[in-house]
């Protein structure tokens, strides 16, 4: 099993869009094959900060995650919802 760390922040002026869009993609991965658990979070101190946990089967389930139509859409959306880089992290459960 992975687990995965994404953390990014949005642009202040961008707030609600970034967080529909996050959400959406949130809740259309949780339907993925092999996604075991996907959790979408606002920082409760920097409501321009957000954090995701996710969960995968394994490296393959991952991989086609990132070729979803969803994932596509959110990416696009990047540029002009999201400031800076997005730290993804991922981890394997022994």
């Amino acid at each position: 099993m992975l687990v995965v760390v994404a953390s990014l922040s949005g642009k202040s002026d961008k707030r609600a869009e970034a967080t529909a869009a996050l959400a959406k993609a949130a809740a259309a991965s949780r339907g993925d094959a092999g996604c075991l658990g996907y959790t979408f979070t606002v920082d409760v101190e920097n409501p321009d900060h957000y954090v995701s946990v996710e969960l995968w089967e394994d490296q393959a389930s991952l991989d086609a995650h990132f070729g979803t139509p969803h994932v596509a859409e959110l990416m696009g959306l990047a540029g002009e919802l999201l400031d800076g880089e997005v730290d993804i992290k991922t981890y394997t459960v022994a």
